[in-house]
């Protein structure tokens, strides 16, 4: 081989090296991608692919997909319902996917301003025994929207009585919390220039403060709709 054979060949050797060296470099330089919201999406929104953008992340690949969702793998979120409210860029997380479906969930109707209280609910000088205790025919009476807006509304179709007590995905109130004094003029109430006077019972309802007093802001906690 003559000499200007080899200087050629030792170039073209060279030169792919250096190609393969700025390929590998370039590879490098380009995170592994992963999958992020494209778009605003809700809380409880059905995912679909259109809503969904790679997002490239550097760092060590396999610890990253320990965390993150892949964005080859898409797939593994469309159709599911979003575990939380997404801006868009934010990052889904495995446990986004992976989150224990055997939980309940609620919600809370209100707030509602207490306008009267039953007998169990005067406070006494006296203790009374928890054995003398009982919900049973007491009643509160609190102010609703007299245009029924959302939440008086809600509460109305769970206290419903015409809605069969056999039926296993009934709504109902499972408890009753009190806005904290410091709290209850910052809650909406209903409008004081459109009220009317509501009677709840509080049969059934186990989960009651064992004090509630006049112009204390409640709500109701019930079953949100999807573990009915």
């Amino acid at each position: 081989m003559s000499n200007i054979a080899k200087l050629s060949l030792a170039v073209g050797l060279a030169l792919a090296a250096a190609a393969l060296n700025a390929i590998w470099l370039s590879a490098e330089k380009r995170p592994p991608t992963f999958v992020a919201a494209g778009v605003d999406i809700p809380a409880g929104q059905e995912i679909t692919s259109a809503m969904l953008a790679p997002i490239p992340v550097p760092g060590n690949m396999e610890k990253l997909r320990e965390a993150l969702i892949p964005f080859e793998n898409t797939a593994t979120l469309l159709g599911r319902k979003a575990a939380r409210a997404y801006v868009k860029g934010d990052i889904f997380f495995q446990r986004d996917i992976q989150a224990p479906q055997q939980l309940a969930e609620f919600e809370v109707l209100g707030p509602f301003k207490l306008i009267s209280v039953g007998s169990r609910f005067t406070e006494s000088k006296t203790k009374v025994e928890d054995s003398q205790l009982d919900t049973t025919g007491n009643n509160i009476t609190i102010e609703v929207s007299a245009k029924f807006d959302e939440r008086t509304r809600k509460l109305l179709e769970t206290v419903d009585p015409t809605r069969s007590n056999r039926d296993e995905h009934r709504a109902r109130i499972v408890a009753i919390q009190v806005i904290p004094k410091e709290d209850q003029k910052a809650a909406a109430a209903a409008d004081t220039k459109d009220v009317v006077y509501q009677t709840i019972s509080l049969e059934g309802i186990t989960n009651v403060p064992r004090v509630l007093l006049a112009g204390d802001v409640i709500r109701f906690v019930v079953p949100a709709h999807g573990s009915l």
